[in-house]
């Protein structure tokens, strides 16, 4: 009878031992549930440090200070300013072509553009082109351009992308002085870039 008692509290103390080993392992703050919240946790941290990585990448895209975004900013207007000024030159203003002489030395044309171009090197050198491809030549020399490549006459040409006979003319002038066009009114590789 004694060993079977025995038997009796052996088992019960394995029952309270098992029981209390799940109680530990499975209840809330188990040793499971504490596993399974630690993986939370780093993959959490990891998320984090990838934010911050991005964000420091945002960071310096826009530049590390006011500064350097207020010089970027100046720059692109100086380059907006100096071609607006180009055209104008081309156009026949004797005040631009002073301001651009005194400036640069070099009378309006394909060597001036490309050193307005080389003063900024900071600038990205397409989008400096780009930028010159609109201001310089526009929609509608961009539409003489494509006409007279393809063999119109500056008449058709003129009609077709809607401006009198004496714009376009002064159109051609400016691209033929730019290097945009040559002296046979046929797109220059530079002209051919403007197109494509």
């Amino acid at each position: 009878m004694g060993v079977v008692v025995g038997v009796w509290v052996e088992a019960l103390l394995v029952v309270i031992i098992l029981l209390l080993l799940g109680i530990i392992l499975f209840s809330g703050g188990g040793i499971v549930r504490r596993r399974k919240l630690s993986g939370e946790a780093a993959s959490l941290r990891k998320e984090v440090q990838r934010l911050q990585d991005a964000n420091e990448a945002f960071r310096g895209n826009l530049g590390i200070g006011a500064e350097r975004r207020v010089k970027r900013f100046g720059d692109l207007l100086g380059l907006v300013r100096d071609l607006e000024v180009l055209r104008s030159a081309i156009a026949g203003s004797s005040s631009c072509k002073r301001v651009l002489a005194q400036k640069y030395g070099i009378a309006p044309g394909p060597e001036l553009f490309e050193r307005i171009l080389a003063t900024r090197p900071e600038m990205d050198s397409a989008a400096k082109r780009r930028l010159a491809g609109e201001l310089l030549v526009g929609e509608v020399g961009r539409g003489i351009l494509r006409n007279l490549d393809a063999g119109v006459t500056l008449e058709r040409a003129a009609s077709d992308v809607g401006v009198p006979v004496m714009v376009a003319r002064g159109q051609v002038r400016r691209l033929q002085v730019l290097g945009y066009l040559d002296a046979h009114l046929k797109p220059t590789e530079r002209g051919r870039e403007v197109l494509s």
